[in-house]
């Protein structure tokens, strides 16, 4: 059964991120991540009960299980963070100097200070049930061929993670009238997209995604912290990125 592993080359040590917390954290708790997935999958198989991504079937089971580990794992990882101790609070993940905050024991129905995630496989299109103000995180995530024999599946591999402080302009809601059950749910749009997508923690080029001079941007962002995609692709090495080299 394969490993998933970290790859040094898609990691940004000079992300922005808010409350202290260090992109080496973000790299640790993605390396925890990857642990605690494998152990689990190899208890499955052991017992015969398959992998997690084949127990999980519901829709967004897998995705849920997912953000779940990796909020947790990042709140571990940082002594700048802790978990909301509320069930479905908001934000996930709270800083630990804030007086109100530590006053409440960290449960919070709503709050205006901290980081919530978010876990998807798709590249784009990410949703909460409100037009929320507060640093996002993003996990976007790629999982093997379901048809394939359990041994020989691709593991789950974090293929971006993006971060980014998102205002209610951000966002565009769509709302229910009538009798209509339909989930209230608002969206990021293309302003929220680009901040996110201009501040990649963790990232691989594959996953680079957008449109005309902003994808140009982004590609040329990552090459400034990957040395192999700088080199294989040249194009995209901007002056910046060089007097970067060279300074260090």
């Amino acid at each position: 059964m394969q490993t998933p592993e970290f790859d040094e080359d898609w990691f940004n040590p000079n992300a922005n991120l808010p409350y202290g917390v260090t992109p080496e954290e973000v790299k640790i708790a993605i390396r925890e991540f990857y642990d605690f997935y494998d152990d689990l999958n190899r208890f499955l198989m052991r017992e015969d009960h398959g992998r997690i991504e084949t127990v999980l079937r519901a829709n967004n089971a897998l995705s849920d299980f997912i953000g779940n580990v990796a909020t947790e794992e990042l709140a571990q990882a940082s002594d700048s963070l802790t978990i909301n101790q509320k069930q479905d609070g908001f934000p996930d993940i709270l800083p630990v100097d804030h007086d109100g905050y530590a006053e409440q024991n960290y449960e919070v129905h709503h709050g205006d200070h901290g980081i919530e995630t978010k876990c998807s496989k798709s590249n784009g299109g990410w949703q909460a049930h409100n037009n929320e103000e507060a640093w996002f995180v993003v996990f976007r995530y790629e999982r093997g061929d379901p048809e394939v024999d359990l041994q020989d599946m691709e593991p789950i591999r974090l293929v971006q993670v993006l971060a980014a402080s998102l205002n209610e302009d951000d966002w565009s809601h769509s709302g229910r009238s009538g009798d209509s059950r339909r989930t209230i749910t608002s969206s990021i749009i293309s302003s929220g997209m680009y901040k996110l997508r201009s501040n990649p923690i963790y990232e691989d080029p594959e996953a680079i995604t957008g449109r005309g001079e902003e994808l140009v941007e982004y590609k040329q962002r990552h090459a400034s912290f990957n040395p192999k995609f700088a080199e294989e692709n040249p194009e995209y090495v901007t002056e910046q990125t060089k007097l970067g080299k060279a300074g260090k």
